[in-house]
């Protein structure tokens, strides 16, 4: 019953918000950037928190946009996450659900290591693809992830009309000082990064390419997804001058360079708008693809500021994102508490495209939040994550101020309330039988058996 009362809620988010509020809209096919940090975490901007790392940029987005307080990643590692933006189906029935498969998959080589990876199929229609069809030109920088070893699932098969960066098959294209990068398909050198020498930093590239972009004449809306490698480790820094002057130690200070060269990047991104006045014709968003990552090693930095878990958790920490979104021209900055994740940012870029039609998604269009801020009942919906650990499969869902978290390897289910307890303390799931009930029936119907993550 709950899995129909979804299909329907979302159907009806599709079809009835599109005539009823369109009068409302400020924009009539707009170009759409989407920039996306990797493992930023949700306490690492100014904007939520961060009273050490300097991120001006993405501030002042954040101050002239929507903030949302309570966005999720669509899972707590790269690959599902970015599947579930890019297809708009939750991890329960997303073609890719881990960074790895259990079984099948494609075989090759992680650190010269033999791995299996997922990657998206024939059969799975991105966002990119349904725009291409409606009018948009389509781009791609930096990082995609979601191919795997199969070329059959590269960028400008699946719905980019344009594609520059890296690929997982090649080694030498990841990271922050690549010696390779792509050209849609065709690699290239970067002569000054050959024999680990670190002259060409990737964020710097990112933005370049994107800029490059954004100057073109374009007879068509645009779609360009900025995919940003920071501040992902390795912890390599283009430099720490900002920084050198603090009592952090070098870890600490390497990661806030991090964040702060990626910020750099998106303000030379605004610029290029602002030079092309296309600013009041352009929905910018920035998100984050997970939460921080216990990878960094940080000592006193605080990554996901009061939550807990990191990277790889279905706690808060490794789930909820900073969420910004400026709707064309800058207005008053405003904050949003209505719960959403990565499948309604799908489902919301192809509303503010003007698609009708927007196929089988777990998401609901934003717009209507963008909009009206906290016009919108977390109560009609459900958010829901799995992931595999070392046996069987952890399930969380969120409803409402509610929290359900079902750990797995064979440990008690725990439920918190997320408006009272926003650090996961306090396990109140012998208090409330009912609403535990109430969730675990979800987890159960949510969940649809994969043959790339079997449970048993």
């Amino acid at each position: 019953m709950i899995q129909k009362l979804m299909k329907f809620a979302s159907y009806l988010s599709l079809v009835l918000p599109i005539h009823l509020y369109a009068q409302a809209q400020k924009i009539s096919k707009p170009n759409i950037i989407l920039i996306v940090a990797d493992d930023l975490g949700y306490g690492d901007l100014g904007s939520y928190g961060n009273k050490i790392i300097k991120t001006p940029n993405v501030d002042k987005i954040a101050a002239q946009g929507i903030r949302f307080t309570d966005a999720y990643a669509g899972a707590s590692v790269c690959s599902p996450s970015r599947g579930t933006l890019l297809t708009g189906k939750h991890t329960g029935h997303a073609r890719i659900r881990g960074n790895m498969t259990r079984k099948g998959g494609v075989e090759g080589l992680k650190d010269g290591v033999p791995v299996r990876r997922p990657s998206l199929l024939e059969s799975d229609t991105t966002f990119a693809q349904i725009l291409q069809q409606n009018g948009y030109r389509t781009f791609l920088v930096n990082k995609w992830h979601v191919e795997g070893f199969s070329e059959a699932a590269y960028p400008q098969r699946k719905g980019f009309d344009e594609f520059s960066g890296w690929l997982v098959s090649e080694p030498k294209s990841h990271n922050h000082y690549p010696e390779i990068r792509f050209n849609g398909d065709k690699p290239y050198a970067i002569e000054k990064n050959k024999n680990g020498k670190q002259h060409v930093h990737a964020t710097d590239m990112t933005t370049q390419e994107a800029a490059a972009i954004i100057k073109q004449k374009h007879e068509k809306p645009f779609f360009l997804m900025i995919a940003y490698n920071a501040p992902h480790v390795p912890l390599h820094a283009k430099n720490t001058a900002l920084y050198d002057s603090l009592n952090l130690p070098p870890q600490d200070k390497s990661y806030a360079a991090l964040v702060s060269h990626l910020d750099e990047g998106v303000g030379a991104i605004v610029q290029a708008m602002e030079e092309q006045a296309i600013t009041d014709e352009t929905v910018l968003i920035f998100v984050s693809d997970n939460g921080g990552s216990r990878e960094a090693k940080l000592q006193q930095l605080v990554q996901n500021g009061p939550l807990r878990g990191m990277k790889s958790d279905l706690y808060e920490g490794g789930i909820r994102v900073p969420l910004i979104i400026n709707y064309g021209a800058p207005q008053i900055g405003k904050i949003s508490t209505f719960p959403n994740y990565f499948p309604d940012l799908y489902t919301t870029v192809l509303d503010i495209a003007g698609v009708q039609h927007a196929g089988e998604t777990d998401g609901i269009s934003l717009l209507p939040e963008i909009l009206a801020p906290n016009s919108q009942r977390a109560e009609d919906r459900y958010l829901y994550w799995e992931q595999y650990p070392t046996k069987g499969i952890a399930q969380a869902v969120r409803w409402g101020d509610w929290k359900l978290l079902s750990p797995g390897n064979d440990k008690a289910v725990e439920l918190y309330n997320l408006r009272s307890d926003i650090g996961e303390t306090t396990n109140v799931a012998a208090k409330h039988k009912d609403i535990v009930e109430k969730l675990q029936t979800f987890l159960q119907e949510a969940h649809v058996p994969s043959e790339w993550w079997p449970v048993k």
